[in-house]
């Protein structure tokens, strides 16, 4: 379709469409849409660099013609590679700008994204009551957007805080009914999230069986889409089980496949992670 707007939503790639540039006329919007569809395609393939270059990119032209729902995607997708990659205060100043551009522009779609990753940001700056507070109002936005990938994510992320604080069962919930939206969508990425999710929640809770069904199923199937995320999410959820049931052979092989993702992508603190994991039990 033309005009397609792809975000980046942390643990989760969405796309979700704008004005198509032919119905606008004007050529900077080609060009911003078609930088930051190369950007989605190079973040999804562990490409960080190059994803932060199209986006930047692509940012620059949307500033220069004012395009303001275009600039929030950007930001967001900004912001995202910049908590992967560590930089929290440069992700906060992205999502933060981001946010306000939103909440002028009034898009339910718009503000569940960004809100959904300044909850995941929150989350990782140790301010749980913060992350809960951004994701529920995510959800709340996501309910009124049109039907798409917005509203799975939303309960993902309220799952991811329900498994924080140890609440299996809550996570377990918001995790199956963002499930029942992926298969009803036939949304097979979705699928990936969920079920790497559901595997890490059956690990947590010492279900062996259950942790390796889902987790097996994450990693083949994004292997299928080659989504390197989500290869990276299977194979560190089957490195910790491997290592729970007394398997070093096994977490072996695994962790091995997974550095080598963590060294192509260049992301040594994952790695030297993985290598201090792998000389001792994992830690849940």
């Amino acid at each position: 379709m033309s005009g397609r707007r792809w975000v980046i939503l942390l643990l989760c790639l969405v796309g979700l469409g704008c004005a198509s540039p032919k119905a606008a006329g004007v050529g900077l919007v080609t060009d911003a849409v078609s930088l930051n569809d190369a950007g989605y395609q190079n973040y999804r393939q562990g490409r960080w660099d190059l994803a932060a270059e199209k986006f930047s990119q692509a940012l620059t032209l949307n500033r220069l013609i004012d395009r303001r729902n275009g600039i929030a995607a950007n930001l967001n997708n900004l912001g995202v590679i910049a908590q992967e990659q560590g930089d929290l205060d440069q992700a906060q100043e992205r999502f933060q700008e981001a946010l306000s551009l939103q909440r002028a522009l009034g898009d339910p779609g718009g503000l569940s994204e960004t809100l959904n990753n300044l909850g995941a940001l929150r989350q990782a700056q140790g301010r749980p009551e913060e992350a809960q507070k951004a994701f529920e109002e995510a959800l709340a936005y996501a309910r009124q957007a049109r039907p798409g990938p917005l509203l799975p994510l939303s309960l993902t992320h309220l799952g991811d805080a329900a498994r924080e604080r140890r609440d299996f069962t809550g996570a377990l919930d918001y995790y199956n009914q963002a499930l029942k939206l992926d298969v009803a969508g036939k949304d097979r990425q979705g699928r990936v999230v969920r079920w790497a999710r559901l595997g890490r929640v059956y690990l947590a809770m010492q279900n062996f069986g259950e942790a390796g069904t889902y987790l097996q199923e994450a990693l083949r199937e994004s292997r299928t889409l080659e989504d390197t995320t989500g290869i990276v999410e299977a194979l560190d959820g089957l490195t910790r089980l491997a290592l729970a049931q007394n398997n070093r052979q096994e977490a072996l092989d695994y962790g091995d496949r997974l550095l080598k993702i963590y060294q192509a992508r260049g992301q040594e603190k994952e790695a030297d992670k993985l290598q201090k994991l792998l000389g001792q039990k994992a830690q849940f």
